[in-house]
């Protein structure tokens, strides 16, 4: 009954607007969507219609003008005005916002200076210059990074590459020590946070970390404010907390920070270990550091983008940092809207974003804000004439992600329970330009996929998923999920299946964490027409509302347990390279994980013919079968050295903060730690997980 009167408004609204989606051909029904009858197919289709109606490039250009004309750093002012402007917003389409506070530890600067005392003194920039519509610039906080300790330090300076545990290695083999010398390393290929704990590890006092033009300035292309690269001014603000082994509070591991919530000490927090003082600089001040400095020629994968050699130091360029924060303990604001589920409101799909910004957050990440907002006010629209989801869909606006992802880890941490019931989390974090790229479990693959092909991709005649196959010789990569955004908790602590939809435009790294993140950077050169905006709401939607209102849920467990079956055999070949022989036996889990992948074929099969036949009563057997099946990949005890993560098949790898490690357990513990006993407890681990994912598919 319900049902038939839904479909009634929907194609009373689907053909109320012009349809975004192409009409298939005369006489011709498409295909069901995966996971829905053929009868639900049709309503879900007259809905993403009128949905993906509603979305529009001016709407996406007024909510940027407006979210992103003053800084909005965590916990400030700034933040909170930003916080009232969403909730305004959300309120505007008819829904019911709630602010949620938590008190987290976080750092704010109160003096940062950076002088070269030799071979000349030269006091260094530490904030990009005003540009003329910028407002608000007061509020801008200096270039620094958050959470590192407080020190004023004098030293030599040795050049570090990338201060990768690899970079470190090179200069011991060199005989360059890093014995009280201040390490002077560029952005990129790991999480900054890693960067200092290695610097640490070798010696060094302090690190100061610049973003090198080779990576995101002028050998690029043309810099802000004439095109999109980094200008020599450019600094990247950002966290060095270790996100490899916990996120949210560093004061609360495991908990949500409640006002009167127990706490760590900071020497006993997990995020704040191996840490010394840390400042990022811009290229332009990183110069004469870098020219000064004499020693050997670094190789020639160290060479940076200026226009002389680089050489290792020390020598020539001694250095005086002092990096004053103040530490407090202050409220964060998450926004989040629930939309009931008509028939099981037990059932979440959370689609969010963060709020928060270093600076202006024009694209990291109001983008993606303003994608869950667009996302909102086509639902609230869909509201008002009668239609309701399935499932409960809950939208969020978190805070604090810039320090940690603290305001989604938080809500997560302060809803274990509920969240045993979620069906998926979908993030959205820088998620506006031409270039798509998307992370996933491999349960949710096909669901991107398919989603792709709904949606019309500006700058051309096809739709996302024809630019994504040209942009990538017809492929369609996607990423798993490592660290670094407000997936981590749901995905990688409470097993909800998640997926990130990210896009970017090139030299969109060129602003990233820069005071040069604005209005006039995205109506510039991301996304001038604003349509990219538009387009990734409209996807963000999609899979939202069919995960939300599926028959049975689109998850694909069959291609997962492939993708494990081939890690498990990486591990072994790795053992035979790296130690010579096989340590540790995972035969038995390849076996398991062949099992897991029969079992997931089978329940597909049921899930199609129970699909066929309308058959309601098997549906929700299989939906309670297919939500549980991720869970089972967690275990309790944790990771090896990081308890926080539970997932045993993907986390943020432990040296490289951002990437994705494979089977984390194994291969922390055999390659990290070398120890072949804790190796042999973490596979029986993961055996009794691959076990429990082979029952939980097996009807």
């Amino acid at each position: 009954m319900f049902r038939s009167r839904t479909l009634a408004v929907a194609a009373g609204l689907a053909t109320a607007v012009p349809l975004v989606a192409a009409a298939p051909a005369a006489g011709r029904s498409p295909a069901p969507i995966p996971g829905f009858t053929a009868r639900s197919s049709a309503w879900q289709r007259a809905y993403e219609q009128a949905f993906s109606a509603i979305p529009s490039a001016s709407n996406a250009r007024r909510l940027d003008a407006e979210l992103a004309e003053e800084p909005a750093l965590a916990g400030t002012t700034g933040d909170w005005q930003r916080v009232e402007r969403i909730v305004r917003e959300l309120r505007s389409y008819g829904l019911r916002p709630e602010v949620k506070t938590y008190y987290t530890y976080l750092s704010r600067p109160k003096r940062i200076s950076v002088e070269m005392t030799a071979p000349q003194l030269r006091v260094l920039p530490v904030k990009e210059k005003k540009q003329p519509w910028q407002k608000f610039y007061d509020d801008v906080i200096p270039g620094y990074n958050g959470l590192s300790p407080n020190g004023n330090v004098e030293g030599e300076v040795v050049y570090a590459n990338y201060g990768r545990p690899q970079d470190f290695a090179l200069l011991a083999k060199n005989g360059i020590s890093l014995k009280g010398k201040i390490a002077l390393v560029r952005y990129g290929q790991v999480f900054r946070g890693v960067k200092p704990r290695e610097a640490a590890k070798a010696g060094a006092k302090a690190v100061i970390i610049y973003s090198d033009p080779a990576n995101d300035g002028f050998t690029r292309g043309p810099v802000y404010p004439n095109g999109p690269w980094r200008a020599a001014d450019g600094i990247q603000r950002g966290s060095v907390a270790q996100i490899m082994n916990a996120a949210g509070d560093p004061l609360t591991p495991g908990w949500p920070s409640t006002k009167h919530a127990r706490r760590l000490k900071p020497s006993q927090a997990p995020m704040l270990q191996g840490l010394i003082p840390t400042t990022p600089i811009s290229y332009g001040a990183a110069e004469p550091l870098l020219r000064a400095l004499s020693g050997a020629q670094v190789p020639k994968e160290w060479q940076g983008g200026l226009p002389f050699p680089y050489r290792f130091g020390p020598g020539g360029t001694r250095v005086h940092l002092d990096i004053q924060s103040n530490f407090i303990t202050t409220p964060i604001w998450d926004v989040t809207v629930r939309i009931p589920g008509a028939k099981r409101p037990d059932q979440e799909v959370l689609l969010g974003g963060h709020h928060d910004a270093w600076t202006y957050g024009s694209l990291d990440n109001l983008s993606g804000t303003e994608n869950v907002l667009q996302v909102g006010r086509a639902l609230g629209k869909l509201l008002k004439q009668g239609w309701r989801p399935n499932r409960t869909i809950v939208l969020a606006t978190w805070d604090g992600e810039e320090y940690g992802t603290y305001g989604s880890t938080e809500y997560a941490e302060d809803h274990e329970r509920q969240l045993r019931n979620a069906v998926a989390y979908v993030n959205m974090d820088i998620a506006a330009g031409s270039e798509f790229g998307p992370s996933a479990t491999p349960a949710l693959d096909q669901s991107i996929i398919d989603a792709s092909k709904e949606v019309r991709w500006p700058g051309t005649k096809g739709t996302l998923y024809d630019a994504w196959k040209q942009q990538n010789d017809g492929q369609t990569p996607i990423d798993r999920i490592g660290g670094g955004s407000d997936f981590q908790a749901f995905f990688q602590r409470y097993g909800v299946p998640a997926m990130d939809l990210g896009a970017g435009s090139p030299g969109s790294s060129g602003n990233y964490h820069c005071a040069c993140d604005d209005f006039y950077s995205t109506e510039h050169f991301s996304d001038p027409t604003w349509e990219y905006h538009a387009a990734m709401s409209r996807l963000a939607g999609i899979a939202t509302l069919r995960l939300a209102n599926a028959d049975v849920i689109a998850m694909r467990y069959q291609p997962y347990a492939t993708e494990t079956v081939g890690y498990l055999n990486d591990f072994t070949a790795q053992q035979k390279q790296k130690l010579g022989k096989v340590v540790v036996d995972v035969s038995r889990d390849v076996k398991q994980a062949q099992a897991w992948e029969r079992a997931a074929q089978v329940l597909q099969a049921k899930a199609d013919a129970a699909l066929g036949k309308g058959d309601t009563a098997a549906f929700r057997r299989l939906n309670d079968r297919l939500i549980r099946a991720e869970r089972d990949l967690l275990t309790h005890a944790g990771l090896p050295t990081r308890p926080w993560y539970r997932h045993q098949i993907y986390a943020p790898g432990a040296d490289t903060g951002y990437a994705t490690q494979r089977l984390p357990g194994l291969n922390d513990a055999l390659f990290l730690q070398h120890d072949p006993g804790i190796a042999q407890a973490y596979e029986a681990r993961l055996y009794a997980s691959l076990q429990a994912a082979t029952r939980t598919l097996t009807l």
